[in-house]
């Protein structure tokens, strides 16, 4: 399944509902949307709970948007990660950094 990416907002928070694959090909598009998002709002949340696969530059996409919400006194945050997402992010060591 390709990655598609819903959005619900309520100012300044916005949910980006990721669904698919988040691979090498699929990446840029989810670093496209986090940014964007993080451009207009003050608070992401990012709903992975049926993201099937994170690949690197996926979590790679999810770090530049983390460092930069920080660096922007933003707030960045996983909810619902799949379980296969939180075992990715666990061994990565980001887990307790980025689930919320």
């Amino acid at each position: 399944m390709d990655l598609t990416i819903k959005k619900t907002s309520l100012y300044p928070q916005v949910t980006l509902y990721a669904e698919g694959r988040i691979t090498t090909e699929s990446a840029n598009t989810f670093e496209k949307e986090l940014i964007l998002a993080l451009d207009e709002y003050d608070h992401i949340v990012v709903d992975m709970f049926k993201v099937s696969l994170l690949t690197s530059t996926g979590i790679r996409a999810i770090l530049k948007t983390y460092k930069a919400a920080v660096a922007g006194k933003k707030a960045f945050q996983i909810q619902s990660p799949s379980e296969m997402v939180r075992n990715v992010l666990g061994l990565s060591n980001l887990e307790l950094m980025l689930v919320k």
